[in-house]
């Protein structure tokens, strides 16, 4: 199963900026890194894609605490649905301090409507705000290993970015056989 317990767990406490690589969507893992982090302080999430995990992070951190309301309330988060509203959105983060965690970063950037030299041209800008928000706070970077020809060079804008780069396994599904009575 995937895990982030590899993770240092000092990870959102330092600045600069980390990129977690997953050949799949890792969607269980993200709500556990999530969970992990605003258990312990405030998280700003922008996520690339439309998914946000809403009721798997609710359980994982009703698991923890009692503190639900509490604890939610330290996640604020904003969606970008094109590679334009995900620069707006990284430009535009409030200065709060806390870290940054951007889920599906490269999803936008692979939209065939777009022409390559447009998006090549808004993920160098995105790099430089990624560059800009981790001189003062921990960002976390998640990208899905695509089978597209772009990933490889948007890849390689990112990674001179980075203090650390970690790959996670693919999640194994798992199937639960229903009741019998």
């Amino acid at each position: 199963m995937n895990s982030l317990q590899k993770l240092p767990t000092d990870l959102t406490r330092s600045r600069g900026m980390a990129v977690i690589q997953t050949p799949d969507r890792a969607l269980s893992a993200c709500s556990e890194l999530i969970a992990h982090i605003i258990l312990n302080g405030p998280l700003f999430v922008v996520a690339g894609s439309e998914w946000l995990p809403a009721y798997e992070l609710t359980r994982k951190i009703r698991r923890q605490t009692i503190e639900l309301k509490q604890t939610l309330s330290r996640l604020y988060s904003a969606r970008a649905s094109t590679c334009y509203r995900l620069f707006d959105s990284l430009a535009n983060l409030p200065s709060q301090g806390e870290p940054i965690l951007i889920l599906d970063f490269l999803h936008t950037f692979y939209d065939d409507d777009i022409p390559l030299s447009v998006r090549s041209f808004k993920l160098r800008q995105c790099c430089q705000e990624l560059k800009r928000l981790a001189f003062y706070r921990s960002v976390i970077v998640m990208i899905q290993q695509m089978p597209v020809e772009e990933h490889e060079t948007f890849l390689s804008m990112i990674h001179p970015l980075t203090n650390h780069i970690f790959t996670l396994e693919p999640e194994l599904e798992i199937i639960q056989q229903p009741a019998l009575f």
